[in-house]
């Protein structure tokens, strides 16, 4: 009896330690980013809008660091630059595949798209990834709450791809539209 029972409880004592050493370890080694820009979220907002000081907006009420949505499904964060009036909506939309866009899209002051900086694309590979194309993204300039997105050209053979990005920049200027006297006075 004492042979069937050892193993699997010497085995059960040593998963137990493991599992305890890697909670403390991950305690010990944690950093709490929330808040934080990545260094590709400022590249990012460099490349649409150039030098400014730019934050994360954070919900002032909340007891830890919560970023800013609007209860906005898909928005991870709005990013701002109170100085140029400017801002950046980060967003995450489906196209082909699910949450396959991770996007910062840049409002200007007049709430029209200023640029589009891809952070992350999930899309596949030759087709939904044609929706980088300067010749797809160009088309967005300019966009706003009043653009007819049917306006905008579908990049051929990828047109789940180019309904998320239609999609993720109608929602974008349409926060800002609803919520620029909060990202700038709040």
């Amino acid at each position: 009896m004492k042979d069937k029972i050892m193993p699997p409880l010497v085995l059960t004592m040593i998963c137990v330690v493991v599992c305890g050493l890697l909670v403390m370890a991950y305690n010990a080694t944690y950093v709490d980013n929330t808040g934080v820009l990545t260094d590709d979220m400022k590249a990012g907002c460099k490349e649409i809008f150039g030098e400014g000081s730019y934050e994360i907006m954070l919900d002032p009420d909340a007891e830890e660091k919560t970023p800013v949505t609007f209860d906005a499904e898909g928005v991870n964060s709005i990013i701002t630059d109170k100085e140029n009036k400017t801002c950046l909506i980060e967003i995450t939309e489906d196209g082909y595949s699910k949450g396959g866009l991770h996007l910062l899209v840049g409002i200007n002051s007049e709430g029209a798209i200023e640029g589009i900086y891809f952070l992350s694309i999930g899309e596949t590979p030759g087709l939904g990834t044609k929706v980088q194309n300067d010749s797809f993204l160009g088309q967005f300039k300019g966009f706003n709450t009043e653009t007819d997105e049917n306006s905008i050209d579908n990049v051929t053979a990828a047109t789940f791809s180019s309904k998320g990005m239609k999609s993720a920049c109608k929602k974008a200027v349409k926060l800002y539209d609803e919520h620029k006297e909060e990202i700038f006075n709040g």
